[in-house]
């Protein structure tokens, strides 16, 4: 009896094992890409920043869309709405147009910062013109106009 149960539970270990190495992947999130980008150092806008597909910080998208931040990077950065109550809004730059004027839609991918190859995600429900930054390189910024 002993032997069987030690049998099931080695069974079961290995069937975990096999299935953590050989999970599908997850699939990346879907929506309008916008790219987060370095050049390494990221002292000022010319070296770091937030591109869409046209190449500018600015996107416009219809209402219901998700927008997907991608760290190309090589530094920690992050998307950060530009309101009052969010970390660093104050910090001088950070939003040079002032707070969103529509202060229920708060999108923040946190603190602790995205790596390379991170991945934000935020459906915007709301028309409306909505600033944002980087907490880390506050003369990030970019634009998302919703219709």
């Amino acid at each position: 009896m002993v032997l069987v149960a030690i049998i099931v539970v080695i069974l079961i270990v290995v069937g975990v094992g096999v299935y953590i190495l050989y999970k599908p992947p997850t699939s990346p999130p879907t929506g309008t890409p916008v790219t987060i980008w370095d050049n390494g150092p990221c002292s000022d806008g010319t070296t770091c920043g937030f591109k869409n597909s046209t190449g500018g910080s600015t996107l416009t998208v219809s209402t219901g869309t998700t927008v997907v931040w991608t760290n190309t990077g090589s530094l920690a950065h992050t998307v950060t709405a530009c309101l009052t109550t969010n970390p660093g809004y104050s910090t001088p730059g950070a939003c040079p147009n002032g707070a969103n004027s529509n202060t229920s839609v708060n999108f923040d991918s946190g603190t602790g910062g995205m790596t390379h190859g991170a991945t934000f995600s935020f459906t915007f429900t709301t028309a409306g013109t909505y600033d944002y930054y980087c907490y880390f390189h506050p003369w990030m910024h970019g634009v998302i106009v919703v219709k």
